[in-house]
């Protein structure tokens, strides 16, 4: 007989190399929502002989944070963010599995900002007002380390956090989906306002501006940032996917480059989501370039990573922002894209940005910039790496004055 206690249990197996103490347990399946047992090993018997040390080791090994806990009738916000967390944040395969650096992002915004402030409330005690009330006040106060406070891009994010875990507790049943008696909805983000634009414009590079740049890292010396800026500025590819590329990913026959993996913060990623994860085009002066630093490199065997460490041996990539630090950013100085001693954000991502944008001013259709960003929704390429380009917009309305009579000058006037 199973020894249960609480919502887990101990239970002895033969195995191998002995008997065996295992901790049992049951989830519920996110398939189908079935309860399902699950089982963890928790050591040999004769090293943990009795109950009472089993247990111990049970807690040691953090096993218990495993189950699916009993949610009551009148959850706290912790109780149905933790649900979350565990069933659909951390997911490890399935629709809606996210990226490793988006978890990573979105527990740092639950653990900082949410919790602490909305952890411990009952979740149908929070109101849209006082919601609006917090968002306003992180808007206008000094926060965190920084004491600045937040942009409202940053809230937005908070806003979305909070209103995932209020629709995941629903389609669990943990609260209901209606409306109570007094009409509110049961997920109160539905009601909370918030400025949904945020205040940080990416500064753009101009195609005469990424010349300047160019020239500064056409040295010797710095062939292997020439080659980034290049391959950045055309294709469009996070720093992420740049970084992660290993020269057997590069399909010269045909002209692709394949998305197969990410590299952030140390580490190799299975990239920002499954969308991203295909092909961009190479263009046959893209193909020469990359063949060019493959000539130069130290590390030209197909599984070598294509942008490799000097420092680390070759056995991982660069680390992308030091490079953008060091060697972009200097030279998009000497562009005129950023002021010296600028300090706002400008990496290898703001050629993302600005090849979005020479899209839109050359009239690509946006079908098209979409496919080369590989956006899931068209929607955020238009809103977020679409640009005003005034030249543009100045030509457009020289063509209203023409039509209309008037012509531009013909000399300059004081």
């Amino acid at each position: 007989m199973p020894r249960k206690s609480g919502e887990g249990w101990l239970r002895v197996k033969r195995y191998a190399d002995g008997q065996t103490v295992l901790f049992c347990f049951q989830t519920r399946r996110s398939t189908d929502g079935r309860l399902v047992e699950n089982t963890k090993r928790v050591g040999l018997l004769r090293d943990f002989p009795s109950e009472k040390a089993q247990w111990m080791e049970v807690s040691r090994l953090g096993y218990q944070e495993l189950l699916d806990r009993q949610i009551g009738s009148c959850p706290t916000f912790r109780e149905l963010a933790e649900h979350w967390r565990k069933h659909e944040l951390k997911k490890d395969s399935g629709v809606g599995k996210k990226a490793p650096e988006t978890v990573s992002i979105v527990e740092l915004i639950l653990d900082n900002w949410i919790l602490p402030r909305w952890g411990e409330m009952k979740a149908g005690e929070i109101k849209p007002l006082g919601v609006e009330a917090w968002f306003n006040w992180l808007t206008s106060s000094p926060q965190g380390k920084k004491k600045k406070p937040l942009g409202w891009g940053t809230v937005q994010k908070l806003k979305s956090v909070m209103s995932q875990v209020y629709r995941h507790a629903q389609r669990y049943e943990l609260i209901p989906v209606s409306v109570d008696a007094a009409g509110r909805p049961s997920n109160p983000l539905l009601l909370v306002r918030s400025k949904s634009s945020s205040e940080y414009e990416a500064k753009v590079i101009s195609p005469e501006q990424m010349i300047v740049i160019l020239a500064e890292l056409e040295k010797p010396e710095t062939r292997m940032e020439w080659t980034l800026a290049v391959l950045h500025a055309s294709t469009a590819l996070r720093p992420e996917e740049s970084f992660g590329l290993k020269w057997s990913d590069i399909d010269w026959e045909n002209g692709q480059i394949h998305i197969r993996r990410g590299w952030s913060k140390g580490k190799e990623t299975d990239g920002k989501n499954a969308g991203s994860m295909s092909q961009v085009p190479m263009h046959p002066v893209l193909a020469q370039c990359l063949k060019d630093w493959r000539s130069e490199s130290l590390y030209f065997e197909d599984s070598d990573w294509v942008f490799a460490s000097i420092k680390a041996k070759g056995k991982i990539p660069r680390t992308a922002s030091i490079c953008a630090q060091d060697y972009l950013r200097p030279a998009a100085v000497k562009a005129g894209v950023i002021a010296k001693g600028y300090k706002g954000r400008f990496g290898w991502h703001n050629c993302r940005h600005s090849l979005a944008s020479f899209c839109g001013a050359n009239e690509i259709h946006p079908a098209i910039t979409q496919s080369i960003l590989r956006h899931k929704k068209l929607s955020t390429t238009m809103e977020v790496y679409t640009h005003h380009v005034n030249s543009v917009q100045m030509a457009a309305q020289e063509k209203f004055l023409k039509a209309i009579g008037l012509t531009p000058p013909t000399g300059n006037t004081q």
